[in-house]
């Protein structure tokens, strides 16, 4: 029992102690911090030499971004219409049968979801939506009705929009493009060999 009282000094003060140092009476702070940089972290300017995002080196190019030479205007049109061609990475030419089946099944798989609703499945302007006549003068991909048309316009149109026809560049991916141009210059021979056969 002795040994005990002893013990009751010491434990007051050490109640004093934590008491003291732990409470704050200020109602207007958060009280003492054991570590206030964890709770408030020090402010860092961005694009700042000593801390934050660096701005990219001049000439870089955002992952995801392709570059697109032409701009959005009956110009940018004419101009891919004249230049634009199908790059090598997403050319059928030199692919196996095997390779170019599964590629142009994807391609068809994009065309049903992006377009089929507009432009019909054979690409004759007959989609659902003309159908219910809820959008007229879709035009067929046939040579006879749209003589315009090669790669370049269908990708630029397909990156762009045009008419009522909303730009799909946010929606696809650049190879996912290609693929549905390649699939609409099928559309196309398809629809020109049946006319030349009727």
């Amino acid at each position: 029992m002795k040994l005990r009282m002893h013990k009751i000094p010491v434990v007051i003060f050490a109640a004093a102690v934590v008491a003291s140092t732990s409470c704050n009476f200020d109602k207007s702070t958060p009280g003492f911090e054991y570590m206030p940089d964890m709770y408030r972290g020090p402010a860092i300017e961005a694009y700042q030499p000593d801390g934050g995002a660096l701005k990219p080196v001049q000439g870089s190019i955002p992952r995801g971004h392709d570059l697109y030479a032409f701009e959005d205007s009956p110009e940018g049109y004419d101009a891919a219409q004249a230049a634009l061609k199908i790059p090598a990475q997403f050319h059928l030419d030199g692919l196996s049968e095997e390779k170019k089946e599964k590629v142009m099944a994807e391609s068809k798989e994009l065309y049903n979801i992006f377009c089929t609703h507009c432009h019909g499945e054979k690409g004759d302007g007959q989609g659902i939506l003309v159908k219910n006549e809820k959008i007229l003068g879709v035009p067929s991909y046939a040579s006879a009705a749209r003589p315009d048309i090669n790669e370049g316009t269908i990708y630029h149109v397909i990156h762009y929009g045009k008419g009522i026809m909303g730009s799909h560049a946010s929606q696809m991916t650049q190879e996912e493009r290609w693929k549905v141009t390649n699939y609409v210059l099928k559309l196309r021979k398809d629809l020109d060999g049946s006319a030349a056969a009727e």
